[in-house]
C-alpha cells in the first residue's frame, strides 16, 4: 500500500513538471492521455489502490494545477478539438471535488480564457447530470466514520447559491443554464435521482443516509426558490409514495431531518403545492405530532398569524389533521382556540377584516371535518362563541364585520342543535359571503360536485347551441323555407311596438297638494301610499310656498313612517322626499331633524337617516344653481334699438360713446393671425348653505357627550357616533370660504381632540377625515391665528397615528392629513417671496 501511495505522488510530480514547462501541443496532448490513466481511462489504467490514493489526495491539487495552467499558451496548444481533453478531467473524477474546483475558481478569477473555460466545463457539468453525483458522494460520505462537516458545508453553500455567483462572475453574459427558474429545477430532478439511489441502496439492505437531501431541500426554501424546487418534487414524490412503502419512509425521513431553522419554508411550501389534505398526509406523515415546531407552524402560525394563505391551503392544513386518528385531536384544540380568539372583542376591535374572514374560514373548515360526538366536545366553546362572540361583531362599526357575525352564528346555530331551531339574519350575500360557505362542504364532495357539474354542462351547452345552428342553417339555405304556409303566415318580421315608456294604470290619482299628500302618508292606504311616494319630491319642489307651511310636520311625519306595503324604492322614496323639503325649508327643518336626533324613542335607523339627509341636503345646497336668463324676442331687440338709433340724437338721452366707436374701427381694420379661445365668464352665483351653515353644524355638534335613556353616542352606540363624526366632517368641507367657517372649524377641532383616542377604527377614521376638512375649509392663516397650539398638537396626533395605530385606513387617512398640512405650511412660507 506505501508502495502505491509512494509510485502515485512521484508520477504525478513528474506529469506536473514537465506540464509547467512544456510548449509542445503534440507532447501537451500525450502527457493529459498518460494522467487519465488515474481516471481509470486509456490503454493501461491504474489499479484500484493507485486510482483511491489519487482521489483521496491527489484530485483536487491536480484540477487546480490545470486551471491555473489554462490561459493563452495551452488555449493554443490544445486546439477546439484537444480542449476536451482538458475538460475530462473534471467530468470523469469525483464529482464533490470537480464541483469545488470549479466553483472557486470561478470566484477568484476575472473576465478571461480561463473564466470562459470553467464557465464552458460548468455547462457541462451540470447538463450531464454531475449535481446528483455530487449530492450522492456527500451522502455516502456521511456513512463513514470521520465525516467531514466543513466540506460537506462548503459543498451545500455551493449548490445553494450558484446562480448568485454566477450572475456576479458573469453578469450580462450569464447563460441560461445558470438561471435560477432553470437551476432549481434541475436541482430538484438531481434530488429524486439521488433518491431513487437511496431508494434501491435500501432495497439491497445498505444504509443510507439523507440528511444533506434535507438540508439542501431545506436551505433552497429558505432562500425563497421553494415554488421552483418543489414544482418539481411534489409531483414525483406524490406520485411515488402512493403505492410503495420504501419511498413513503424516504419522504417522511427527508422532511423530518430538515433542520429546524429551514423547516418552516419547507412546511409551507409544502402547504401551498399539494393538491389537498391527502397528498400533504402522505408526504409529511405524522410530522405534525413528531416536530414541535411543525406543530407551532401548522396549529398556531398558518391559522392566527398569518392571514394571506388561500382557501385550498387551508383546508389542505386541517384536513391534514382531519385525516388520521392521531391527529383529530389537535384539530379539536385548534378549533377551541379559534373559536376563543374569534369572541374575543379585542381581537375585533384591533384585527382587520381580512384576518376576522381568515379565522372565520378556518372555523367552517373544522366544523365541516368533525363528527357529531367531536362537535358535541366543544358545545361549550360553540355557545360562548354564539353568545359572546356575536354581541361584539354586531356592536362593530364596520359593515362587514357585523355582516360575518351574522353569517358564523348563523353556521354555529346551526351545528350547535342540528335539527332545532337556528338563527337567522338579513344581510346581503355577495361573492365573498358565497364562497365562505362552500367551505361548509368537505373538499372531496365539493370536487366530486365540480365534476358532475363539468359533465353535465356540455349537454347543457349543445342544447343552447342547437337552435342557433339551425337558425344559422336556416339563412344560409333561404329556399327551403318556401314551401311552408305556416311560415309564410308568420308575423316575426313585424316590428314590435315600443311600450318602453307605458306605465302602469293605478286607481289612484295622485295628489296635488301638499296637505293632501300628508293626509295620505297618515291614513295607511297602501296603495294611495304607493301612489304618493312616487311624487313627493317633485310635488315638494314644484310648491315651496306650499311646503314651508308645512315643512315641520311633513319631515316628522316622513321620518316615523315605514314601509308597511313593502312598496318598491320606498326607502329611496322617503329619502329623497325628506331632502327636498329641507332643501326647500332649510332652517326650521334643519333644527327640527337637529333637535329629534338627540331626543328618546328613536331608533339607530332614524338616526342615520336624519345624518343621511342633513350631509344630502348640504350637499344640495352647496351647488350652484345658474339662474334662468329671460329670453328677449329677436324682434323686440332689433326694434329697440332701432328706435334708439332714430331717435337718441334728438332727444339726447342715449349719448354716443366716441371711443367705443373708435375701438370698434380699430378692432375691424386689424389683421389678427390667431385667436386664444374665448369662452363666456360663468355668472356668480350665492352659495346657498354658506347662510346656514350653523343651523345644520351646531347643533349636531352640542350635545354628543349627553346620554340619554336609549341613547349614548359615548358608549354602546359607536356605529351612530361614527357616522355623526363623518357627517360633521362633510358639512365642514361644504362650508368652504363661508365666514362661519373658522368658527366651525374650532369648534369641529375641539370636538376631535376630546375623541381622538376612541377604540373604534370606524370612529377614528371619521376624525382623520374631519381634521382633514378642517385644513381643506380654514384658512391656514386663520388657523395659525386662532389655533396654533391646537394645530401643532393635532401634528403630532397625526403622526403617532401613522407609527401606532393598528387600522390601515387610519394610517392611511393620517398620512393624507400630515402631507396636507405640509404642503400647506410650505404654501404660506413661500407666499411672500412671491
Amino acid at each position: 500500500m506505501d508502495q502505491d501511495i509512494l509510485s502515485v505522488r512521484c508520477a504525478l510530480q513528474d506529469i506536473i513538471t514537465e506540464l509547467s514547462t512544456i510548449g509542445d501541443g503534440d507532447r501537451l496532448v500525450e502527457v493529459l492521455s498518460s494522467a487519465r490513466r488515474y481516471l481509470g481511462e486509456g490503454d493501461h489504467p491504474a489499479s484500484a489502490q493507485e486510482i483511491a490514493e489519487f482521489n483521496r489526495a491527489h484530485y483536487t491539487p491536480f484540477l487546480r494545477f490545470l486551471v491555473a495552467q489554462m490561459g493563452p499558451q495551452w488555449f493554443d496548444l490544445l486546439t477546439s478539438d484537444r480542449l476536451d481533453l482538458w475538460d475530462s478531467f473534471f467530468l470523469e473524477g469525483p464529482a464533490d471535488q470537480a464541483f469545488l474546483v470549479l466553483m472557486d475558481s470561478l470566484v477568484k478569477t476575472g473576465p478571461c480564457i480561463r473564466l470562459d473555460r470553467c464557465v464552458h466545463v460548468l455547462e457541462k457539468f451540470l447538463q450531464r447530470g454531475a449535481l446528483a453525483e455530487v449530492i450522492w458522494e456527500v451522502c455516502q460520505q456521511q456513512l463513514e466514520a470521520t465525516p467531514t462537516p466543513v466540506l460537506h458545508e462548503a459543498i451545500l453553500m455551493r449548490i445553494c447559491s450558484l446562480p448568485d455567483h454566477l450572475a456576479n462572475c458573469l453578469q450580462k453574459h450569464n447563460k441560461a443554464v445558470f438561471y435560477p427558474k432553470n437551476y432549481y429545477p434541475h436541482m430538484g430532478t438531481a434530488i429524486l435521482r439521488v433518491l431513487q439511489m437511496v431508494s434501491v441502496s435500501l432495497r439491497d439492505g445498505k444504509g443510507c443516509s439523507i440528511s444533506f437531501v434535507s438540508q439542501l431541500l431545506g436551505k433552497v426554501c429558505m432562500q425563497g426558490r421553494q415554488r421552483e424546487l418543489l414544482s418539481v418534487l411534489v409531483p414525483r414524490l406524490t406520485t411515488l409514495v402512493q403505492s410503495d412503502c420504501i419511498w413513503q419512509r424516504i419522504c417522511w425521513r427527508l422532511i423530518e431531518s430538515v433542520p429546524d431553522r429551514w423547516i418552516e419554508p419547507v412546511v409551507t411550501g409544502l402547504v401551498q403545492m399539494a393538491d389537498g389534505p391527502a397528498t400533504l398526509s402522505r408526504l409529511l406523515g405524522d410530522l405534525v405530532v413528531k416536530n414541535k415546531k411543525t406543530q407551532f407552524l401548522l396549529t398556531k402560525k398558518m391559522l392566527f398569524l398569518q392571514y394571506g394563505h388561500k382557501k385550498e391551503a387551508l383546508q389542505s392544513i386541517l384536513g391534514y389533521m382531519a385525516m388520521e386518528i392521531g391527529r383529530r385531536p389537535l384539530l379539536i384544540k385548534v378549533l377551541k382556540e379559534l373559536l376563543e380568539v374569534w369572541s374575543s372583542g379585542s381581537a375585533v376591535k384591533h384585527s382587520p377584516y381580512p384576518q376576522l374572514l381568515y379565522l372565520s374560514r378556518s372555523i367552517f373548515i373544522c366544523l365541516s371535518l368533525l363528527n357529531k360526538e367531536e362537535i358535541e366536545g366543544c358545545k361549550q366553546e360553540l355557545l360562548f362563541a354564539l353568545t359572546s362572540g356575536t354581541r361584539h361583531y354586531l356592536d362593530c362599526s364596520l359593515p362587514p364585520a357585523r355582516c360575518l357575525g351574522m353569517v358564523v352564528a348563523e353556521c354555529l346555530s346551526r351545528y350547535m342543535e342540528p335539527g332545532g331551531p337556528s338563527l337567522t339574519f338579513q344581510y346581503h350575500e355577495d361573492e365573498e359571503i358565497k364562497d365562505l360557505k362552500s367551505v361548509l362542504t368537505p373538499p372531496s364532495i365539493s370536487a366530486l360536485d365540480s365534476a358532475e357539474s363539468v359533465t353535465a354542462s356540455p349537454g347543457s351547452s349543445q342544447s343552447r347551441i342547437q337552435p342557433e345552428s339551425n337558425s344559422n342553417e336556416r339563412e344560409r339555405d333561404p329556399k327551403a323555407d318556401v314551401g311552408s304556409d305556416s311560415e309564410l303566415d308568420s308575423d316575426d318580421d313585424l316590428t314590435p311596438y315600443d311600450m318602453s315608456a307605458d306605465t302602469e294604470l293605478k286607481k289612484s290619482k295622485i295628489p296635488a297638494y301638499i296637505r293632501d299628500c300628508m293626509e295620505v302618508l297618515i291614513s295607511g292606504d297602501v296603495e294611495k301610499l304607493e301612489v304618493t311616494m312616487s311624487s313627493l319630491s317633485s310635488l315638494i319642489r314644484s310648491n315651496p310656498s306650499a311646503t314651508r307651511e308645512v315643512s315641520t310636520e311633513l319631515v316628522k311625519i316622513l321620518l316615523h313612517l315605514d314601509d308597511r306595503a313593502g312598496g318598491e324604492n320606498f326607502t329611496q322614496l322617503r329619502y329623497a322626499a325628506m331632502v327636498s323639503v329641507t332643501v326647500i325649508d332649510p332652517v326650521p327643518v334643519t333644527q327640527s331633524l337637529t333637535g329629534e336626533f338627540y331626543t328618546l324613542n328613536y331608533s339607530l335607523r332614524q338616526r342615520m337617516d336624519i345624518l343621511d339627509v342633513l350631509a344630502a341636503a348640504a350637499q344640495e345646497l352647496s351647488e350652484s344653481v345658474n339662474p334662468k336668463k329671460e329670453e328677449v324676442p329677436e324682434t323686440v331687440t332689433h326694434n329697440f334699438h332701432s328706435a334708439s338709433s332714430t331717435h337718441g340724437n334728438i332727444k339726447g338721452d342715449a349719448p354716443i360713446d366716441w371711443r367705443k366707436i373708435v375701438e370698434e374701427r380699430i378692432a375691424n381694420k386689424t389683421r389678427r393671425f390667431a385667436k386664444g379661445h374665448t369662452s363666456a365668464t360663468p355668472a356668480a352665483t350665492s352659495n346657498r348653505f354658506h347662510a346656514v351653515a350653523g343651523h345644520f353644524f351646531f347643533p349636531l355638534i352640542q350635545n354628543y357627550d349627553r346620554p340619554v335613556v336609549t341613547f349614548d353616542l359615548l358608549g354602546e352606540d359607536r356605529l351612530i357616533l361614527g357616522r355623526l363624526v363623518h357627517t360633521l366632517g362633510v358639512l365642514m368641507h361644504l362650508a368652504l370660504n363661508a365666514m362661519i367657517a373658522s368658527q366651525m372649524g374650532k369648534a369641529l377641532l375641539e370636538f376631535v381632540w376630546v375623541l381622538r383616542f376612541h377604540t373604534d377604527p370606524f370612529v377614528r377614521q371619521g376624525l382623520l377625515f374631519c381634521a382633514s376638512t378642517i385644513l381643506l375649509s380654514v384658512p391656514w392663516e386663520l388657523l395659525m391665528a386662532d389655533m396654533s397650539e391646537e394645530v401643532l398638537e393635532m401634528k403630532c396626533w397625526l403622526a403617532d397615528v401613522i407609527e401606532t395605530d393598528a387600522d390601515e385606513d387610519c394610517r392611511r387617512l393620517a398620512m393624507s392629513g400630515l402631507l396636507l398640512m405640509e404642503k400647506l405650511q410650505n404654501n404660506l412660507q413661500l407666499a411672500p417671496n412671491q
